[in-house]
């Protein structure tokens, strides 16, 4: 787990930094006068879960924000960043739309839980799958992923 929250300390950092800021105001000069920046409570709200599959630590990170929500699902013990797709419902389609952002070609399954999320979540849905697509594996993250959104829907956005 440690390592997973390797991955997100910088956001995580920035994030106590604005907590911190947000009744503060920062005076600057402009060339009419003076003016001053207002720094607001972010929006984002990190939730971890984890499980075990076949003795391999699995961890999930989800990013959830105001429109939109980023899973990360990966190794506890090599955790990586080397896939990325993303999925948003349609008014034209029922079907979400989809496009890699990062990773291979050849490997659907970020895009596949993507557009599944999207579609039970209604919001634009982002993941990052750094584990193998194998038949032991896959079944069971999307079956701990299924579990967490029934428990936890505010998690997801979708309250």
């Amino acid at each position: 787990m440690d390592s997973v929250l390797y991955l997100l300390k910088p956001i995580c950092n920035n994030l106590k930094l604005l907590a911190k800021m947000e009744e503060e105001r920062v005076p600057i000069s402009t060339s009419n006068g003076t003016a001053s920046i207002e720094y607001t409570k972010s929006n984002f709200e990190v939730h971890n879960f984890a499980t075990e599959i076949a003795e391999t630590p699995v961890h999930f990170q989800v990013l959830k924000m105001d429109n939109s929500v980023f899973l990360w699902i990966g190794s506890g013990t090599d955790p990586t960043f080397s896939d990325l797709g993303m999925a948003l419902n349609s008014s034209c389609d029922r079907l979400p739309l989809f496009t890699r952002l990062m990773g291979s070609n050849t490997d659907m399954t970020s895009l596949n839980i993507a557009c599944r999320l999207s579609k039970k979540l209604e919001r634009a849905v982002y993941v990052s799958y750094n584990l193998p697509s194998d038949r032991l594996i896959l079944p069971a993250v999307e079956k701990r992923l299924q579990e967490e959104v029934t428990a936890h829907p505010e998690k997801f956005g979708s309250i």
